[in-house]
């Protein structure tokens, strides 16, 4: 059953809103992943005559396995001698050195064989039959008649192979259409580079989409015969227009997003539409946005974005970028997918708990890119059956709950990658702490969960976990490679929930969840972390009272997860290898 609370916002957005008729929600994923591998190439050297010197051959390269023709062995030049002039220098622990004749070599890259080289004959083609029969993974025939992935190849192997797929993987030893790399190939209805398949498909980050927006369930960019613009400011000023039906264009803009957005559904609600945010020299910053419910079979997308790119230290300071309100900053209706891409959303209201900073309604959708929320009076975000997706963002020292997903009547899903809710508080008669979760699934991974804290009485029994809070077994999905930890003396628990929840290759501070787990004590998780004071994201402490950096180093990363931390950092990006757990990496 909803809670009263959560009834006295739905009662606000009435008072505001139209509801329209909620059909049950279409199926649909984003994603939010890639993988990060490097091109490799054969290289051929030339002869003393200038013909090319073939590679496997006397005094030629060798393959990139470290394969050479009959009686060749590859020296540390990776120059193909006779098998009896190779010597290699190998130290072993005592730092000591012997002379060893070398062997061919077998590296992840290059997949040829060990001992004698597995014959097979280059001029029968590529694919080789022989290749294939012994290791449909090793299909290619080298020059000097060695299977192999696509690296015993030349340089424009692959393309003669197959012009579709021009690239040789070396993470895989397959040609592919393209990597993050060299994603030419990439254009068009398919800009985007997956490298978990390493094929071009739709877009899924909004970058791949300069022009728009990316519209991230559907994998297709917005049209761009439907960008309205806005300019925060008075008409009075003549840098803006109120009059809706008049503005929209760059050199006409609205004065706020509201008439834009009332434009948009002059003639009926219709999808794909993007609101852009001109810079303004305003005195103040853009108030809230309010997207009306509609009633229509399938969710319509609307996507705000701003003209030109700022890190998210800056955000705050422009007014094209910062949102502010003393009620609700941007309130979703039914039926309406939601792509907030690099704002600050800022609450003023010191009373009010409908001063919510994201609030959505049945069968919607909001996507919240590089974003971050601070300093609501009522939750971070309040979810009435809709889907929230986190991404490089943060919902930061609401007094009450960080992610409020009150989903009784219509379940809804928390999915969060690279993201932080930190630092969040309470308050007696309305609740509080990181996540609150009713009939939910929470799909979290490279995130943190730090500092929340939702009730003062350890002692009360129906009291809060401090860090996530599922009521009864209505809550399942799995968090991976993560951080929580509680507010030092907060509540006696600080994860609330059944074991229908996972979680794995995690540092927290739950003795319930600790099998599989990093267990330590609230203060000392905390320890580990510093806290960005803008935004709430908790970067690595490279000095922390207890233990050291490198022992976060303990996530499992595994293909489809995401290729950098919260800032863009790299990550080490290679299957089933540790990385840093939470949303932030060390660098070298």
């Amino acid at each position: 059953m909803r809670s009263p609370r959560a009834w006295s916002y739905v009662t606000f957005l009435a008072s505001t809103v139209v509801l329209g008729a909620c059909p049950p929600t279409p199926s649909a994923t984003g994603t939010d992943t890639d993988s990060d591998p490097t091109t490799g190439a054969q290289t051929q050297t030339m002869g003393s005559t200038g013909d090319e010197c073939p590679i496997g051959d006397l005094g030629c390269a060798c393959t990139q396995g470290g394969a050479c023709n009959d009686g060749l062995s590859c020296s540390p030049e990776q120059k193909c001698v006779p098998a009896e002039d190779t010597t290699t220098s190998q130290s072993g622990p005592d730092e000591t050195t012997e002379s060893t004749t070398a062997e061919p070599v077998t590296t992840d890259s290059d997949v040829s064989t060990t001992g004698p080289a597995t014959p097979c004959n280059p001029t029968d083609g590529q694919p080789n039959v022989e290749c294939m029969d012994i290791d449909a993974q090793q299909p290619f025939c080298s020059d000097a008649g060695v299977c192999g992935g696509c690296t015993v190849l030349p340089p424009d192997g692959c393309s003669l192979v197959d012009p579709d797929k021009p690239i040789c993987n070396p993470d895989d030893g397959q040609c592919v259409a393209c990597t993050l790399d060299d994603p030419s190939l990439c254009t068009g209805a398919t800009p985007a580079c997956n490298p978990a398949n390493n094929t071009c498909e739709g877009c899924f980050e909004h970058s791949h989409c300069p022009d728009t927006a990316c519209d991230i369930l559907k994998r297709e960019c917005f049209p761009t015969d439907k960008v309205l613009y806005i300019r925060h400011g008075l008409e009075i000023d003549k840098k803006c227009t109120n009059k809706v039906g008049q503005g929209g264009y760059e050199d006409a803009p609205y004065c706020n997003a509201n008439l834009a957005i009332d434009h948009a559904q002059s003639e009926g609600p219709t999808s794909g539409w993007t609101f852009k945010f001109l810079e303004t020299d305003a005195a103040t910053f853009h108030g809230d946005i309010h997207i009306p419910s509609v009633d229509v079979q399938e969710p319509i997308s609307y996507a705000f974005v701003h003209v030109g790119s700022f890190p998210q230290q800056d955000l705050g300071q422009k007014q094209h970028t910062r949102l502010e309100s003393n009620g609700p900053v941007i309130t979703v209706g039914a039926n309406v997918v939601a792509y907030v891409n690099n704002f600050s959303i800022y609450s003023i209201s010191n009373q009010d708990d409908n001063a919510v900073g994201v609030g959505c309604l049945q069968n919607s959708s909001v996507f919240l890119d590089d974003s971050y929320i601070r300093d609501t009076r009522g939750s971070g975000i309040r979810s009435i059956g809709c889907d929230v997706y986190l991404r490089r963002s943060s919902v930061y020292n609401s007094r009450t709950e960080g992610v409020e997903l009150n989903c009784a009547e219509q379940h809804c899903e928390l999915h969060m990658i690279n993201s932080y809710i930190s630092d969040n508080q309470h308050v007696q008669s309305d609740g509080g702490g990181g996540i609150f979760a009713e009939n939910a699934t929470l799909d979290i991974n490279f995130s943190g969960i730090l500092g929340n804290n939702a009730e003062i009485d350890p002692n009360d029994v129906l009291a809060r976990g401090d860090s996530i809070h599922c009521v009864g077994e209505t809550v399942d999905g799995q968090i991976r490679n993560s951080v929580i930890g509680r507010k030092p003396m907060g509540n006696a628990m600080s994860i609330k929930c059944s074991m229908k929840l996972s979680i794995q290759t995690t540092l927290l501070d739950s003795d319930e969840f600790k099998t599989g787990n990093s267990k330590k004590a609230g203060e000392d998780v905390l320890g580990y972390f510093l806290t960005n004071s803008l935004s709430g994201a908790r970067p690595i402490n490279p000095e922390p009272p207890v233990g050291q950096a490198k022992d976060l180093e303990f996530a499992s990363w595994e293909k489809g997860d995401p290729q950098v931390d919260f800032d863009g950092q790299a990550r080490k990006a290679k299957d089933t290898q540790p990385d840093y757990v939470g949303a932030d990496v060390m660098g070298p």
